[in-house]
């Protein structure tokens, strides 16, 4: 019997190497001015601003640049981004990066529509306001593979004063188009290829076992994880092979579908609370933990445990999967994670053991639907001996 289910991402997804020479009609469909978003002036740098900005001129769309925004996107900053773009009339918002950029430009579409701060609209902001349909156009330009925000519609952003780090999530807030540029990722350096690889992964892996992940989730999630497998290792290490970065690029989309529809579970809503009080690498943190909430997890669905081991081998499930075991997939986690060189416990990404219990009541605060989606929904104790077995 087929499960029912609810599908629903409308984004356009425009992939392709070359294909950021297309981001000016698509732009021009939504307004005459842009608020470009990046992480830092990295890409201004090195002359990808300027070249965007040239693309948009040449179907008539002008431009600003907004580029003060920190690897965990802080409410504040975001403010002042829709601010900067309120002020010089922009009509659409092109987030330009990682899941950073893309995260912030959400906001700031949220923020310059309502003319609002945005941390009204986070989940543990103090009112929790609703996005409407005054949400400006989003166009997501993704360079890295990746965090499946230009598909999602989600944003995290981070409250400097409170350290609280919440998933929003709106359908106003799905990009109206998502630009998949594998040229964009050659120059990817290998740690944040290995670190957005692997939230590749672990989006993937926690779709596929969502108490809601559907036919249509489990399907994107499993291809995502099989190329995971086949591509990961490669594209680390040879990062300038297009075939790689091509189908790391097409994994992390279809992650980010799975994720738009069966949404995560408990290592993401832990690994939020984690970045928010640590100030952590998102993808160093998921890979630290990933192992350790499977385990927890893996009783409740073998068969879907043991099959995203055989994904990872790139191998016939029907063949062997009676030979297999849910330690056995997570062993195939554990080698790759070693293999990208991320076994890098939370001790060494700057966690201190004493926040520990911190990170587990924060979670609970703002991240608890993300636990009540798990195959196992766990307690506060749990989520403690998860953090220990990770620390």
């Amino acid at each position: 019997m087929i499960k029912d289910f609810n599908h629903y991402v409308p984004v356009r997804v425009v992939f392709g190497a070359g294909k950021l020479n297309e981001a000016g009609k698509y732009a021009a469909k939504y307004g005459s001015k842009a608020l470009i978003v990046t992480t830092g002036s990295f890409f201004k740098e090195i002359g990808l601003v300027d070249r965007l900005i040239n693309i948009l001129k040449e179907s008539g769309v002008d431009s600003e640049y907004y580029h003060d925004v920190s690897p965990n996107p802080l409410s504040t900053e975001i403010d002042a981004g829709a601010e900067l773009g309120r002020k010089t009339g922009c009509e659409v918002v092109i987030g330009l990066g990682g899941g950073s950029a893309i995260d912030a430009a959400k906001g700031m579409a949220i923020a310059m529509g309502h003319n609002e701060p945005i941390w009204d609209f986070c989940p543990a902001g103090p009112v929790v306001k609703q996005p409407t349909d005054k949400t400006y156009p989003i166009i997501a330009i993704t360079t890295t593979s990746g965090t499946g925000s230009h598909i999602s519609p989600f944003s995290v952003i981070t409250n400097p004063e409170t350290d609280q780090k919440p998933g929003m999530g709106s359908d106003f807030i799905y990009p109206r188009v998502g630009i998949v540029d594998p040229e964009l990722m050659l120059s990817m350096p290998k740690e944040i290829t290995a670190a957005t690889g692997f939230d590749v992964l672990a989006h993937s892996i926690e779709a596929y076992t969502s108490k809601i992940a559907s036919p249509m989730s489990d399907i994107y999630a499993e291809e995502a994880i099989r190329l995971v497998g086949r591509y990961l290792r490669k594209a680390v290490t040879e990062g300038n092979d297009l075939e790689a970065r091509s189908a790391m690029a097409y994994a992390d989309t279809l992650a980010g579908f799975a994720m738009s529809l069966a949404i995560n579970t408990i290592c993401h809503g832990l690994s939020h609370a984690v970045g928010g009080i640590s100030g952590t690498v998102h993808g160093e943190t998921l890979a630290a933990m990933t192992p350790h909430t499977m385990r927890f997890s893996m009783n409740q669905d073998p068969e879907k445990y043991k099959k995203i081991g055989l994904l990872l081998r790139d191998e016939t499930c029907e063949q062997v999967i009676s030979e297999f075991t849910p330690e056995d997939a997570i062993q195939e986690v554990e080698k790759l994670i070693k293999d990208i060189g991320l076994d890098i416990p939370l001790s060494k990404q700057g966690v201190e053991e004493a926040d520990l219990e911190r990170i587990a009541d924060a979670a609970f605060e703002y991240m608890s639907g993300a636990f009540d989606l798990d195959l196992r929904t766990p307690t506060r104790e749990d989520i403690i001996n998860i953090l220990r077995a990770s620390f």
